[in-house]
């Protein structure tokens, strides 16, 4: 019998990312490039990859969505139609951290891997996997306070694999700290990984609670921190 697809959703930096995957593998996948146009971009390509896969969306099993941390509305999108479908469609939905799947789409040992994302602001968000395990919680800091920090858990290795955005930002701070980073040319999660872990976890019957599902932000918008000055000092 032919296992039912799950659908991935990656939205976290500047592309849209689709892809449907069954039995540990890919079946269709689908990248666009749009910018901070996602809202007007996901929709289309679902269709799109559906119509492609010939798979009707109420054949889903289950959908997954990188939760982030990343940019702030391009994940909102990805997250409130992932729950969308599944609220409308009954299907179960699983979340995943973009750190996570970068890690793993560069490295799927998750050996020596460190997540680097460009948070804005003279800060990345970053995470470093080492034998299958995060030493440390997912974090938004400096390039230098990340590179120490590090550099406390490595204890003696002088090299990582690097992926994502924030490569750039982390290579002189790391290099100073003793350690080099190798870019492994992935700059954005694929949604292929984000939809066979999904694929797994829903098996495993291991999903969600869609009313608690949202956005890993890792720091507050910029739209709480406004509110928070025109309100003033708490009394």
């Amino acid at each position: 019998m032919k296992a039912c697809p799950v659908l991935g959703i990656e939205t976290c930096g500047k592309s849209t990312g689709l892809a449907l995957a069954a039995s540990g593998k890919v079946l269709a996948e689908a990248v666009e490039d749009s910018g901070s146009n996602h809202n007007e971009v996901l929709m289309p390509l679902l269709e799109l990859l559906l119509k492609e896969a010939e798979v009707n969306v109420n054949e889903l099993a289950g959908i997954g969505v990188d939760m982030g941390p990343g940019m702030f509305t391009s994940l909102r999108v990805g997250v409130s139609t992932a729950k969308g479908l599944a609220i409308a469609h009954r299907i179960p939905v699983v979340g995943l951290s973009s750190l996570w799947g970068l890690a793993r789409t560069a490295l799927p040992s998750l050996e020596g891997v460190l997540a680097v994302i460009d948070a804005r602001k003279q800060q990345v968000y970053a995470a470093l996997h080492l034998d299958g395990k995060t030493p440390f919680p997912p974090m938004v800091a400096t390039p230098g306070d990340l590179a120490a920090e590090v550099s406390r858990t490595l204890a003696g290795r002088t090299s990582l694999v690097a992926a994502g955005d924030g490569i750039d930002l982390c290579s002189e701070p790391f290099a100073s700290a003793g350690i080099r980073l190798e870019p492994s040319g992935i700059a954005v999660p694929s949604p292929g990984v984000i939809a066979i872990e999904a694929a797994e976890r829903v098996a495993k019957g291991q999903i969600d609670n869609i009313a608690s599902l949202e956005p890993l932000y890792l720091r507050r918008t910029d739209a709480e921190l406004t509110r928070e000055l025109k309100s003033g000092p708490k009394r």
